[in-house]
């Protein structure tokens, strides 16, 4: 048993893609160090971070890891073919927040957390789901490809996003709607979609903004744009723009080099541990950590889209454009709101954010890109979908 353990993990080491790997580890490592700086500043008694929650995140990074490397080594056709174990089990998982779910002290209407009983632990549902919808649609796109373009499959496809979608949104999460949208439309793209129904969601998109800006978007989120847009400040003098205006201010602070990991920021920002951790590595580290984090993130995402690029077997390729998708839409998102180009979106930075949930799936999504790059090519997803290949060109 020993002997098989140890060739596994040989084998396990002899396929891994570094280039992928240690960017993740290094932005795992690196977030560790930053919030144990944040954490150790002055800004503690505003933000209740304490050395629980910092254990908490490296508890996190234990269990990812774990998981990462049992999805690394597990056959990814395998565990697409299980779509009815852990689809209803993620969204049973998520629905359950309408019924038990928690709010932050920096989000008091957002219900969007449960507490695990017994280790006083919050988890957010929606990163779960988020994988899981990456593998359900894979599955989806795969079976139907030899119809794929047509109308009631790209129907069905359609409404098979717009389901998680509508009920992320139903808790006010814009963001984490968004990056299934993201998600939807590059997989789509790559699945083969034709360029006749990309021109007519184009021609109709005009007339569905209003209708998002009327009936899907919350008040909060409608002042944050046109705050952003026009610098319209609501009638009751809050100003949207405060927080991305702080944001930049300590990007500024930061110069060159920064002011050091473990000096108490001068700026007042707020969520430095998750939404605007960007704007805290650029003050505490400077241009040179900004540059760091950003070029690690972007191997990252290149690292996804190389995987994708060279991977022959479609469901493979279509796992690997679903995750890399979704963590560089992420960091583009969360770079943008720390710099002020974008209005507030409450998304968090891949690796790097305070969050256990975040980072469990991070390292999870991860694994998955490992497993589709180390896989072989001259196998494809058998027609049943359980896991049985057969080589390229046998029946």
């Amino acid at each position: 048993m020993m002997n098989a353990v140890k060739k596994a993990w040989r084998a396990f080491w002899d396929r891994i893609d570094w280039l992928l790997l240690l960017p993740c580890a290094g932005l795992t490592v690196l977030s560790l160090f930053l919030l144990t700086g944040i954490y150790r500043s002055d800004s503690i008694r505003l933000l209740r971070l304490t050395g629980r929650n910092i254990a908490a995140q490296g508890g996190a990074l234990a269990v990812g890891v774990v998981i990462a490397l049992i999805l690394a080594n597990i056959n990814y056709r395998a565990v697409v073919s299980k779509w009815q174990l852990y689809v209803p089990a993620a969204y049973l998982f998520f629905l359950s927040t309408f019924v038990f779910g928690v709010a932050t002290d920096a989000r008091a209407n957002a219900k969007r957390w449960l507490i695990l009983p017994g280790v006083n632990i919050s988890v957010q549902p929606s990163e779960f789901l988020k994988l899981a919808f990456i593998l359900s649609f894979a599955y989806h796109a795969y079976r139907t490809q030899e119809r794929f373009n047509r109308p009631l499959n790209v129907l069905l496809l359609c409404l098979h996003a717009f389901i998680p979608v509508a009920l992320v949104q139903l808790q006010g999460d814009s963001g984490t709607a968004l990056m299934f949208l993201i998600m939807f439309l590059a997989m789509m793209f790559v699945a083969g979609i034709k360029w006749a129904y990309m021109a007519v969601a184009v021609i109709g998109l005009p007339a569905v903004i209003p209708l998002v800006w009327t009936f899907v978007l919350e008040d909060m989120h409608r002042e944050r744009i046109l705050a952003a847009l026009f610098g319209q400040v609501p009638a009751d003098g809050r100003d949207p723009t405060w927080q991305p205006l702080q944001a930049v201010k300590a990007v500024a602070n930061g110069g060159l080099t920064g002011r050091g990991v473990f000096n108490p920021p001068p700026t007042c920002l707020p969520e430095p541990h998750n939404d605007f951790i960007f704007a805290v590595v650029a003050e505490e580290g400077g241009l040179a950590a900004a540059g760091l984090v950003l070029g690690l993130v972007t191997l990252v995402a290149l690292s996804g889209l190389r995987v994708a690029a060279r991977t022959p077997e479609p469901g493979g390729r279509l796992l690997a454009v679903g995750v890399s998708s979704v963590l560089a839409g992420q960091a583009f998102l969360n770079v943008a709101v720390a710099t002020g180009l974008l209005p507030t979106t409450g998304i968090t930075l891949p690796f790097v954010s305070y969050g256990g949930s975040s980072l469990v799936m991070s390292l999870a999504m991860a694994g998955l890109l490992l497993n589709v790059s180390a896989a072989d090519p001259g196998v494809v997803w058998s027609e049943s979908f359980l896991g049985r290949d057969r080589r390229r060109g046998e029946l």
